[in-house]
């Protein structure tokens, strides 16, 4: 397990600040007020204010359990906290679990619980609520992607099928100590308690009205709920309470911009009434004269893809897929729609992963390039016959216009028609990638966790309720379950490799390109700290307003 955890951490983090000054390194969250190395008149100015983020869409809920967007994510972050946590370099660390043990050879794990921690109503958080937030999970319709990691706990899958009342594997031994054992060595579970399905809810709010738990949700995190008016705002208050300290801004103002409406962040940033917004090349571009702002560049763990539904009758034939693969110049895509801000997307898993594969043939381009591509005339015909090909689209954005016209271009050079598809509700979207109209949809993923089997498994397992491409295969399906009981890094990760061959052998999808953080903030903004989960995993307690 050591070993593995070091191996996925070797991952290039650094942080590349383009304009103005220096970003502060973030506080440890965790400290106490008297630990921090400032004055107290130093430390009492970080106090107050009202912080101001975008949030593009409108989460579908704030259940940690029930989350799938991002945008519920965010949110979600700053309301619970889980049994461990990720730190900005991607350590696991303590949170509601002070400590554990890894015994009996790494199938069973005891967590000892912090007795200062309490939830947002005043209730201490005690081992029922853990086991209450964990099995709960195992149960939620749909599964969240969690779920494939909690189905290695002995009698979850029992208590899956509704043949048990209770888990066997997951035992409270006294109120602040819980016992979890598995069937077998898991490598990626520590890890995968550290996903944001797995933040500790408490049993007695959620029994009293689960319905509505995620509308006016109650955690444990540095900061509560306050109100939620759709498509304006999400306001959550300082939990003065909280076991690592009271957070140093008093509120948090999402705003949101439906639709990923990014030119109205723009007017809003630029007029002082947002502290942070994600940017583009062209964005930057229009604040070059803004020398004093400070901006976050550095990689994310994420796929930017363009996925076909593999069982709709137009796509499933796999030969088709590759031609209108081979027929995009991605290369050229990535440097006109982003302005060459993105790397080209070589591998499903992202660099910096056991599993890289760079050199994978099925993403290489085609030495004659894309203008070589031809289609044979059986299914030059089909095509015809069958009209247009529709994409799907939740972002409506310049970038993404430009984007999608390129691959337009790109295909009506073989003779086929694009149809684009905007859906900007993300529960309307959501609810289309789920139902036989699909045929190919623009999507990005961005890891749970920093492990490759978060890319994986989701996407491309047969039992996935993300898998949205359709995509079978029982051998694929195998060597994944294999996968995650391999516990030497070397082999693991050539694992990995493999399942990536046999899924790019059927073309399932068109990998674009791995998402980068970019971001930029108020001059006035200290302590923010970006991982490469990405800008939705940000804590913001540790964040101050100068």
């Amino acid at each position: 397990m050591k070993r593995l955890c070091a191996l996925l951490l070797a991952i290039g983090l650094s942080v590349t600040l383009l304009i103005g000054a220096p970003l502060p390194a973030q506080e440890n969250p965790q400290a106490t007020t008297e630990s921090r190395s400032v004055s107290p008149e130093a430390l009492q100015s970080r106090y107050g204010g009202v912080y101001r983020a975008p949030l593009l869409n409108n989460p579908r809920t704030l259940d940690p359990a029930y989350v799938e967007d991002m945008y519920g994510v965010t949110v979600v972050q700053q309301l619970f906290d889980g049994l461990v946590r990720f730190s900005p370099d991607l350590y696991v660390l303590p949170a509601l679990a002070e400590n554990w043990r890894v015994e009996e050879g790494g199938t069973v794990y005891r967590f000892l619980l912090r007795q200062d921690a309490r939830f947002h109503n005043g209730q201490r958080v005690s081992a029922k609520d853990v086991v209450f937030s964990l099995s709960r999970l195992i149960r939620v319709n749909p599964p969240p992607a969690i779920l494939p990691h909690l189905l290695k706990i002995i009698g979850a899958q029992n208590y899956l099928e509704q043949k048990t009342d209770r888990i066997d594997g997951i035992l409270i031994v006294d109120d602040h100590t819980v016992l979890m054992r598995l069937e077998h060595p898991y490598a990626p579970f520590l890890t995968a308690l550290g996903m944001y399905q797995a933040k500790i809810v408490p049993q007695e709010e959620v029994l009293k009205n689960e319905a509505g738990f995620g509308r006016e949700p109650v955690g444990s995190g540095p900061f509560k709920f306050v109100e939620w008016r759709q498509n304006e705002k999400i306001q959550l208050t300082a939990f003065r309470d909280y076991y690592g300290g009271p957070p140093y801004l008093d509120t948090i103002d999402y705003i949101v911009y439906p639709g990923i409406n990014i030119e109205a962040v723009l007017a809003d940033f630029e007029n002082g009434k947002l502290h942070e917004m994600p940017v583009s090349k062209t964005i930057l571009q229009k604040l070059k004269d803004r020398t004093d702002l400070q901006r976050v560049h550095r990689p994310s763990l994420s796929l930017q893809f363009y996925g076909f539904n593999c069982q709709h009758p137009l796509l499933k034939d796999a030969a088709l897929r590759d031609l209108l693969f081979r027929a995009i110049d991605r290369q050229k895509l990535v440097s006109e729609a982003y302005g060459g801000q993105l790397e080209l997307a070589l591998s499903l898993i992202p660099p910096g992963l056991p599993g890289y594969l760079p050199n994978s043939e099925f993403t290489r381009a085609d030495a004659d390039g894309p203008a070589a591509v031809k289609i044979p005339e059986p299914l030059a015909s089909k095509i015809k016959d069958s009209g247009p090909i529709e994409i799907v689209s939740n972002s409506q954005s310049v970038i993404a216009q430009a984007e999608l016209k390129y691959v337009q271009e790109s295909w009506a050079r073989l003779g086929i028609t694009a149809n684009i598809k905007y859906l900007t509700d993300w529960a309307e979207f959501e609810r289309y990638l789920k139902s036989d109209a699909l045929q190919l949809y623009r999507y990005a993923w961005f890891a749970d966790i920093p492990d490759p089997d978060n890319f994986l498994q989701p996407l491309f397992a047969s039992n996935s309720q993300t898998n949205f491409m359709r995509f079978k295969n029982a051998e694929v399906d195998a060597m994944l379950q294999r996968s995650v009981s391999i516990m030497d890094p070397i082999e693991r990760s050539t694992m990995y490799q493999q399942i990536q061959k046999k899924i790019l052998a059927s073309h399932p999808l068109i990998p674009l390109c791995y998402l980068s953080i970019d971001a930029i903030f108020q001059p006035f903004v200290k302590g923010i700290a970006v991982s490469a989960l990405g800008t939705h995993s940000v804590a913001y307690n540790g964040v101050w307003i100068k």
